[in-house]
């Protein structure tokens, strides 16, 4: 059946949908949602940039913990379906990554805002992105579906507990340390690299507030310059664990973040950490 939806959706392709679907599917991708979140973060508005980045990477953790317990094979090969940027389908099928990331993105933005013209473009691409899966041939429906409703649902969560709970590092912290025994089952490298992520994201955040703490007001030239210097920093800690990920088998990647768990265990964090942080 689903199957059938992907041919029938095919049926329509031409070089002008190619790269028109393409082109959409890119607005889904990492390095295009990374770069707008380190805008806003460095330039614009850091809680607004913060609970966005909070929403995005609790939602690759809990899609590529989805993904490890599944284990569905993506429609890559399967008779009459063609398949387009094939690089981007990383790791199993469902649910979908790409329209689970735009639903957490565009949604978090949306519910952030609260503006009527946001919902529409939130909507928008949610449902953009999730068609280009499908007609990019990486994707079956209920993938496309599920990572859209677990993308929203994520983003609203995120915003409820980011609004209620004062101490932002203790929400960090816990978000993280609930996600460390999924490392009994989820053994992928893509779940392996969102937790380094995440971790990555959690010791930053308590540098800044405890170290930093910058204001996002400046001339024109700074906010530029503390941008490029954010994605730089982000793209590095990506490129970086997506290489020790890629180098470690596939039994040991898991091995090796228990190891980090145990001795985060054994950090107590200063004492501010229990004052208010914003």
């Amino acid at each position: 059946m689903e199957l059938e939806i992907l041919r029938h959706i095919q049926s329509i392709s031409n070089p002008f949908f190619d790269f028109l679907f393409q082109l959409i599917t890119i607005c889904g991708e990492q390095i295009v949602l990374i770069v707008i979140i380190s805008i806003i973060y460095w330039a614009l508005d850091k809680k607004f940039g913060e609970y966005i980045a909070y929403s995005v990477l609790t939602s690759v953790l809990v899609n590529n913990a989805i993904k490890d317990i599944f284990k569905l094979k993506r429609p890559i090969g399967e008779e009459g379906i063609r398949t387009l940027r094939e690089e981007t389908a990383t790791g199993y099928s469902f649910p979908s990554g790409h329209t689970q990331g735009a639903a957490s993105f565009y949604g978090s933005m949306a519910i952030y805002m609260k503006k009527k013209a946001m919902y529409i473009i939130a909507t928008i691409m949610i449902v953009l992105i999730g068609f280009s899966r499908l007609y990019l041939g990486v994707h079956y429906p209920k993938d496309v579906i599920v990572g859209a409703i677990l993308g929203v649902l994520t983003a609203w969560i995120c915003y409820k507990l980011y609004i209620r709970i004062e101490n932002k590092m203790l929400l960090y912290l816990i978000t993280f340390v609930l996600f460390l025994p999924a490392l009994t089952f989820a053994h992928s490298a893509d779940f392996i690299k969102g937790l380094g992520t995440y971790f990555g994201f959690l010791i930053g955040m308590f540098v800044e507030k405890k170290y930093v703490n910058f204001s996002v007001e400046g001339t024109r030239v700074n906010k530029i310059i503390r941008v490029l210097i954010g994605v730089l920093i982000l793209l590095i800690l990506q490129t970086g664990l997506k290489a020790n990920t890629t180098c470690l088998p596939p039994d040991t990647a898991a091995p090796r973040f228990r190891q980090l768990s145990a001795w985060l265990g054994q950090i107590s964090f200063p004492g501010k950490i229990h004052t208010p942080l914003r």
